[in-house]
């Protein structure tokens, strides 16, 4: 007898579980990136642009939003402030054994839909190399290593609902 009272309240209840698209409003249909400008000295005049690029590709595989060329329900607008190398691992002959190339992104981000949660945030990753390479020849991996945690956590401080 109980059964029958347990049996429509298993189907009638749902939970809905998404590993993607994170806190997308329902309503929001589009997205737009501009590029991210480069005023840090030492990076590509062009890094803005590829970063700006990659970060739609992440959108686009994370999310169901369509790309659209400005104005976009969800909308960033970003700087790249920091691009530099720093010593951080002296060796025994007060030498550096260790640089770190570190990039700072400023991110504007605007929910047209949910305006309360535009937000402006400063997003850092880093990357160390021995310092006896050849910076031009790691700076290629480096930067694809750090742009990764870079974008994921754009999104995950927008979209994620970090």
């Amino acid at each position: 007898m109980r059964w029958l009272f347990i049996i429509p309240l298993m189907f009638g209840c749902q939970v809905r579980y998404s590993f993607n698209g994170g806190s997308v409003p329902a309503e929001a249909d589009t997205f737009s990136v501009d590029y991210f400008s480069v005023v840090a000295p030492l990076a590509d005049p062009n890094y803005g642009q590829q970063l700006s690029e990659s970060y739609r590709d992440l959108l686009q595989g994370q999310t169901r939003l369509s790309i659209a060329s400005s104005s976009g329900d969800i909308h960033y607008e970003g700087v790249v402030s920091r691009y530099d190398i720093q010593p951080v691992a002296a060796s025994g002959e007060e030498t550096t054994a260790r640089n770190r190339l570190t990039i700072e992104v400023k991110i504007n981000y605007f929910n047209r839909l949910e305006p309360d949660k535009d937000k402006q945030l400063s997003v850092m990753q880093f990357e160390d190399f021995e310092a006896g390479s050849d910076f031009e020849s790691v700076e290629d991996d480096l930067v694809e290593a750090i742009n990764e945690k870079l974008l994921q956590d754009i999104f995950d401080r927008t979209l994620g609902d970090w």
